[in-house]
């Protein structure tokens, strides 16, 4: 079975508000004086919007619009050709991504909107797993995009946090060791255009205001611009430009309590593409790290910078490692609505995440979070 063709979209026309991000050249990485650059920029990024792009990442154009076409193929597959390979309820629980986690009720809560679809491949699989037919015969290459980015992008921002924590770069690279995560993967994402009348029931969101549960997100630049980030200096969300072959690099949780909450989870959003847009299918390819499953999401220890700054103590009441962490998470711990711009009417829009989380029988979860209400976030604006 061969990959349907695929073309990138013509970037947007429309006047929108950007953010400006820090862009991080990593040519400059073998370089001292160009390391100690990155550090600085890493710095503003981890401190600002929590949000940077990255270029000369190593990863070709050839291979990156392969990854676009791959992720195309697989994710425009027919219903019964997917099915198969659907994620377990047993998995989506302790928050194993793995497989097509399609929208409706399998998801948290039925928190996805029926246009918006993704399938997800564990970098260590010990099950594994099959995948599609059309997608067997380019499993090597995607393992080897998995591979670089985990094994030299990663360890690349790591090293330059070492530098940052002013922490001997072991320390650091310690809590993202080799396969000891059994949950980091890269996800092939698909966001179809909706009628009008679905997204106004979902305040014409795809995908509500979140932080991501995991250390860094990768995400291949793509041009239908849906991707926006609150901005702490007005409260106000931002679109994110598109940047030809480069990456959009986001901070996760896991960082922020690895940092004592120096460095910000950043709170970002997928919206309903501009007009010129609307009409258009929009494919993703994301990777998400994450720090080993048994490392505790405290912060690095021995680092002058945190005990300056008071930042050396957890952020949390309760600490968990990773794995339990994303238990947590899962079953609705710290959970905010931070569509602050957007507030919910009841009688008009659905709550993506209304109801409580069906857990499969056996499943022994840390707590059941569901009906504590979220909070509303309230920005703290940055002078």
């Amino acid at each position: 079975m061969s990959l349907p063709p695929y073309t990138p979209a013509a970037p947007t026309k429309e006047p929108l508000d950007y953010v400006k991000l820090v862009n991080l050249d990593l040519s400059k990485f073998d370089d001292p004086a160009g390391r100690q650059e990155l550090a600085r920029e890493l710095y503003e990024a981890a401190t600002g919007y929590g949000f940077l792009t990255l270029t000369n990442h190593g990863i070709s154009d050839e291979i990156y619009q392969k990854q676009m076409q791959i992720a195309n193929g697989v994710m425009t597959l027919p219903q019964e050709e997917k099915t198969p390979y659907e994620v377990t309820p047993e998995e989506d629980a302790r928050g194993l991504y793995v497989g097509f986690k399609p929208s409706g009720p399998l998801g948290h809560k039925g928190g996805f909107p029926k246009q918006l679809d993704h399938y997800n491949i564990l970098v260590h699989d010990p099950k594994n797993r099959p995948h599609p037919e059309i997608l067997r015969p380019h499993m090597e290459e995607t393992y080897e995009v998995m591979h670089f980015i985990r094994n030299n992008i990663l360890k690349k921002l790591l090293t330059l946090m070492a530098m940052i924590l002013q922490v001997p770069e072991e320390v650091v690279q310690a809590t993202h060791a080799s396969g000891g995560s059994k949950t980091e993967y890269i996800r092939y994402m698909m966001c179809e255009p909706r009628p009008k009348e679905e997204s106004e029931k979902y305040r014409d969101i795809f995908l509500s205001g979140h932080t991501d549960w995991g250390s860094w997100t990768f995400l291949f630049s793509q041009p239908i611009s849906a991707l926006q980030v609150l901005d702490h200096k007005d409260g106000k969300y931002r679109w994110v430009e598109h940047q030809p072959k480069g990456l959009v690099v986001n901070f996760g949780e896991a960082t922020e309590r690895l940092t004592g909450g120096l460095f910000k989870a950043t709170i970002h959003r997928v919206v309903q593409p501009p007009p010129d847009q609307r009409h258009l299918r929009r494919i993703g390819v994301i990777y998400f790290s994450r720090p080993a499953d048994d490392r505790k999401l405290v912060p690095i220890e021995g680092s002058p910078l945190l005990e300056s700054m008071g930042a050396d103590k957890p952020i949390d009441d309760t600490v968990f490692c990773m794995a339990d962490y994303l238990d947590a998470r899962k079953h609705g711990w710290k959970r905010f609505e931070y569509d602050i711009d957007r507030p919910a009417d009841p009688q008009k829009h659905a709550d993506f995440f209304a109801g409580e989380y069906p857990d499969p029988d056996g499943h022994k979860s840390l707590g059941k979070f569901d009906n504590v209400p979220r909070d509303v976030y309230v920005p703290v604006l940055k002078a």
